[in-house]
């Protein structure tokens, strides 16, 4: 649940500079973000450019790579939690088999 609450936050953000046209270093805008974690993260990343004088702009290209990284963390997850779903199977029946 709280990953989609994430990624739906993620692409209100996305969506409002988007709407605004700020793609662009010379369309920066004023925002004031409702979710201040993920407009954090996505500044980290580089998603989103600050301008130092308080104006962001979206930079395509590194929220590409941004959604890359969410997307292997979310299968890398995934892959562990079906190993470990899998031994456990596998102990339950040896215990039982026993």
């Amino acid at each position: 649940m709280r990953g989609y609450i994430l990624g739906r936050s993620r692409r209100r953000i996305v969506s409002d500079f988007v709407a605004a046209k700020a793609t662009a270093a010379d369309r920066a805008i004023a925002y004031d973000a409702q979710d201040l974690r993920t407009f954090r993260r996505l500044c980290a990343f580089g998603a989103i450019v600050d301008d130092g004088a308080g104006r962001y702009h979206l930079d395509a290209r590194k929220l590409g790579a941004f959604r890359g990284a969410v997307r292997r963390r979310a299968a890398a997850i995934a892959a562990a939690s079906g190993v470990v779903a899998s031994a456990a199977a596998a102990a339950t029946v040896f215990a039982l088999a026993e």
